[in-house]
C-alpha cells in the first residue's frame, strides 16, 4: 500500500518464491537459511586475528553443508489438523478458524489419509458454487489422495515438489505412512528469511567487534 494507506494490490507468497530468481534463486534462499543452523556462532571474539579465523571457518562450514543431506524435519512441519471424511465443511471450517489454521488433513474410516482441504478449496469449491457448508461433506470438496513426503525425505525434494506444483501445503508422513505434520510454503519462506536476517545481524555484530579490537 501507499503512504496514505491506499491498497495497491496483494502479494502472493508463491509469486514471491518464483520471483526470487527462478529455481536457482529459491533453492539458494532455502539452502542458505538451513545452513545458518549449522554455523557456529562467532559473535563472541577476543581478537582481530581470532575473528578473521572464525569467519573463514564459518564460510568453510557453509560450503561443506549440503542441502541435499537435510531432511524434511529441518523445515519444521506444523502439527496436522485432522478431520474425518464424513465431517461437514462447516465443522472443518470452524475447527480451522478456532485454531487459526488454513489446511486440514482428512482421514478415512480406517484412519488413513483420504485427502486435504484448504481455505482456498472452501472458497472455490463451496462458497463460489453456493453449496451449503452445513450439509456438504468435506470428502466431496477435498483434494483426494494428495501428494505426500516422508519426514526422512530430502528437504530439497519436498521444496521442489511444492514450488514446481504450486502446492501451498504438503502432508508429511513417518516411515510407517502415518501423518505427522504438514509443510506450509509460506511458513517455510518466512522461516528462511528470518534465519537469514538473524545471521546477517550476527555477522555484522562480529565484524564490528573485530574492528573495535
Amino acid at each position: 500500500c501507499e503512504d496514505n494507506g491506499l491498497v495497491l494490490g496483494v502479494v502472493d507468497v508463491m509469486d514471491c518464491v518464483y520471483a526470487s530468481g527462478g529455481a536457482d534463486g529459491w533453492r539458494s534462499i532455502f539452502a542458505s537459511a538451513m545452513e545458518c543452523d549449522d554455523i557456529t556462532d562467532t559473535a563472541s571474539v577476543h581478537s582481530t586475528h581470532k575473528s578473521v579465523k572464525s569467519v573463514k571457518s564459518m564460510k568453510s562450514t557453509t560450503r561443506s553443508v549440503k542441502m541435499a543431506d537435510t531432511t524434511v524435519l529441518k523445515l519444521r512441519p506444523k502439527a496436522p489438523m485432522i478431520c474425518h471424511s464424513s465431517d461437514t465443511v462447516l465443522g472443518v471450517s470452524q475447527m480451522l478458524a478456532s485454531k487459526r489454521g488454513d489446511a486440514a488433513i482428512i482421514t478415512d474410516s480406517s484412519g488413513g489419509l483420504a485427502g486435504i482441504i484448504t481455505d482456498t478449496d472452501v472458497t472455490r469449491r463451496v462458497v463460489a458454487k453456493e453449496l451449503l457448508p452445513s450439509s456438504t461433506r468435506v470428502s466431496d470438496v477435498m483434494t483426494a489422495n494428495p501428494t505426500c513426503v516422508s519426514s526422512s525425505d530430502s528437504a530439497t525434494d519436498a521444496l521442489v515438489t511444492m514450488v514446481e506444483n504450486r502446492f501451498r501445503h504438503l502432508p508429511v508422513t513417518d516411515d510407517n505412512g502415518s501423518i505427522v505434520g504438514i509443510l506450509d510454503i509460506a511458513k517455510c519462506l518466512n522461516d528462511a528469511i528470518t534465519k537469514l536476517e538473524k545471521q546477517k545481524d550476527k555477522s555484522s555484530s562480529a565484524a564490528e567487534d573485530a574492528v573495535k579490537q
